[in-house]
Formats: C-alpha cells, sequence, structure tokens
C-alpha cells in the first residue's frame, strides 16, 4: 500500500510589486531554509517554476503545516506585502519522478485543483484531502487571522522559532533584548501556532487513515 504524501504547490503573492533580484532572493533563500530543516523529509525538494512559484513533496504529511507556515514568515519578514499562497494535496504519488513538473498521483491533482481556486479563498494557507475536510478547512481560516496579521518583525521571529530558535538566540541574533523578544513572539501569537502545529498530526489522521468496518 503507498504511503501518503503531502505535495506543495505555492506561488508568491504580489510578486510584480518587487524587483526581480528581490523576488528571486527572497524566494531562494526560503528554498534553502526548507531543503535544511531536519522535520522535513523530502521526497522531492521545493524546486522554483514559473520564477515566482516552487512545488515540493513531503513524505511525512504531518509536517507540511509546519513547512507552509515557515514558508510564509521567510517571505512576510522582507516587506508588509510580501507572502506566499500554498495549496497543499495530500494523499498517493503513483508517479514520483525527479521533477515535481513531471510527477503524477492523487496528491498532486489535489494539490493543482487547489492552487488553481485557492485565490478566491481568504485564507491563503489551504489543504485538500481524499475525503471531506470541511473541518479542517475552517481551522486554516482561524489560523489566517493570526498569520495575515504579522508584521515584518514578527515573521522574523516566528521564522526563528520555527527554525528551533530560542529567545536569547532570538535576541541575539536581532540585537534585541530578551524581552523585546519575548514581546514580539506573544504579539505574533505564537501560543497558538505552537499549539495548531503540535496537533496537526491528529487532525490529520482523521482523514488519511483508514476506517475500521464497524
Amino acid at each position: 500500500m503507498k504511503a501518503f504524501r503531502a505535495v506543495i504547490t505555492a506561488d508568491m503573492v504580489n510578486y510584480t510589486q518587487f524587483s526581480r533580484e528581490e523576488s528571486a532572493a527572497w524566494l531562494e533563500e526560503m528554498l534553502v531554509i526548507l531543503h535544511q530543516h531536519p522535520a522535513f523529509k523530502w521526497a522531492l525538494k521545493p524546486e522554483i517554476y514559473r520564477g515566482d512559484s516552487f512545488q515540493a513533496v513531503l513524505k511525512n504529511p504531518g509536517e507540511v503545516m509546519r513547512a507552509a507556515i515557515l514558508a510564509r514568515a521567510c517571505v512576510r519578514k522582507h516587506a508588509p506585502n510580501a507572502d506566499m499562497r500554498i495549496a497543499i494535496g495530500v494523499g498517493k504519488t503513483e508517479l514520483l519522478t525527479d521533477r515535481p513538473g513531471t510527477s503524477d498521483g492523487e496528491a498532486f491533482r489535489l494539490s493543482g485543483h487547489l492552487a488553481d481556486t485557492i485565490r478566491q479563498q481568504k485564507a491563503r494557507i489551504g489543504i485538500a484531502l481524499p475525503r471531506p475536510s470541511e473541518s479542517l478547512t475552517a481551522t486554516l481560516n482561524l489560523l489566517e487571522t493570526v498569520i495575515e496579521n504579522w508584521t515584518v518583525s514578527q515573521s522574523q521571529v516566528i521564522e526563528a522559532l520555527l527554525q528551533g530558535k530560542n529567545i536569547t538566540q532570538i535576541a541575539e541574533m536581532l540585537s534585541i533584548s530578551q524581552p523585546a523578544a519575548s514581546q514580539r513572539v506573544s504579539s505574533a501569537k505564537w501560543w497558538a501556532i505552537e499549539s495548531f502545529l503540535a496537533n496537526f498530526p491528529k487532525q490529520l489522521s482523521l482523514y488519511t487513515t483508514k476506517r475500521q468496518p464497524l
């Protein structure tokens, strides 16, 4: 039985408002961070296509929300109106080549279809599963109310926290006091993000675990 995988199809929001050099540098930096993160087990590493977009495949779907939120924080830290729109498809991958663009399967189709329609949604992270998942979509709508309010400085601390840095390290990295770093963490609602990420694998399993007959 083939394992479920998570396909990420993402594009940069407001891409044309920035210079090509800026956008390319921000995307490349983000991809390096995603590549190197120890929590992510890539079946296909994130790869840029079309200039403003990337696609990737995770072997461990339970970590896909961490990857999505990290990607947004990495881009949002550069400018108030910079962001990523991320369509996630979780399912089987029947054909997995060395390039996302030439691969195929349920997860690719779910992600691709969502990528075509996500612009019509308010939330910039969406997920498509083999079974209806309205409650999870509602949770992502609530998550958006937190992320959409991050300032540049708050996005910086969220990015650092998602890479495993503590308050002391964040304060040193940003050349600010520890109380100032703690205030940014609090105002970015890290407690809510941390709770969501801790519970997401269990939420996801409700839709990806085969139901046992009664």
